[in-house]
């Protein structure tokens, strides 16, 4: 069943509204909570939300401040650590309902950045393991000069200015059903800050230079015919981590979950969530 019911709220470390759905299943023996990408919501994850349902995976995704039907300026947030806080928060709620179950964590993208982040600074006991898919840690080009001078200038001065991210929509699947869906949806947006920018770059390289504080086991993965974010980097965080299995997907693009491998991605999913 999909609990969508818009008062579905919990309240962030500086007071605003975090917008987050639960879909629950009876008699559930594990958790699954979710970390969307940039620019995406929590509705978005329905299809990977209801195939864990049937394996009896009881699953919680929020919307990031600044997205979905969370508040917050719209592709801003005001330090990486609030961003933190809000999973943690994430975290409390699905524990409050489930007290003793395993709980596990997915990042996709910019939610892989912070799950990886939060796995390496927050040093919790609460989670049985996570799960990256497609982690933002490196871009897979090199933006303009002058564009990264701009942006560190603004993430200095006036880090709440936003621009478009500037992305490519046929880059996230190789489905063109899935890129039309994502191009109509009216809750996606392209707005990133120049701050928001900055400490995800910033928290990329942190991830990449602290492998060695992640005690928990991970299931990473990543298409290498990813056009945004480069996969190379994901594969180098995942070969310095013990107990963590990689995998490069061939050809696929920026979101696995949305691409024409789909269905063996879930799958890997959650026989991953079942078997740890």
């Amino acid at each position: 069943m999909s609990s969508a019911d818009e008062t579905q709220y919990f309240l962030s470390q500086d007071g605003l509204r975090i917008y987050y759905r639960h879909w629950e299943v009876e008699s559930p023996h594990k958790i699954c909570c979710i970390v969307h990408g940039h620019g995406e919501h929590s509705n978005r994850y329905e299809h990977i939300a209801k195939a864990l349902n049937s394996a009896g995976i009881t699953v919680f995704v929020m919307d990031l401040r600044g997205h979905g039907l969370s508040y917050g300026k719209k592709g801003h947030a005001k330090s990486y650590d609030l961003l933190m806080s809000d999973i943690e928060e994430l975290l409390k709620t699905a524990r409050a309902e489930y007290t003793d179950l395993p709980m596990y964590l997915m990042g996709h993208s910019m939610g892989g950045n912070l799950v990886a982040n939060y796995v390496i600074r927050m040093n919790t006991n609460e989670l049985s393991g996570f799960i990256l898919s497609s982690p933002w840690f490196k871009l897979a080009f090199d933006p303009p000069a002058w564009k990264i001078k701009l942006g560190k200038f603004f993430s200095k001065v006036y880090p709440a200015i936003t621009q478009p991210s500037g992305l490519d929509v046929n880059s996230i699947s190789r489905d063109p059903e899935e890129v039309q869906a994502y191009i109509n949806d009216p809750m996606v947006h392209d707005q990133v800050s120049a701050g928001l920018h900055a400490m995800i770059t910033e928290a990329g390289d942190y991830a990449l230079n602290n492998t060695e504080k992640v005690k928990l086991k991970g299931l990473i993965y990543h298409g290498t015919g990813d056009q945004i974010i480069d996969w190379k980097a994901t594969e180098q965080f995942a070969e310095q981590i013990a107990g963590s299995s990689f995998t490069a997907l061939e050809g696929v693009y920026h979101e696995p979950h949305n691409d024409l491998t789909k269905d063996q991605v879930i799958e890997m999913v959650k026989q991953f969530i079942l078997e740890n």
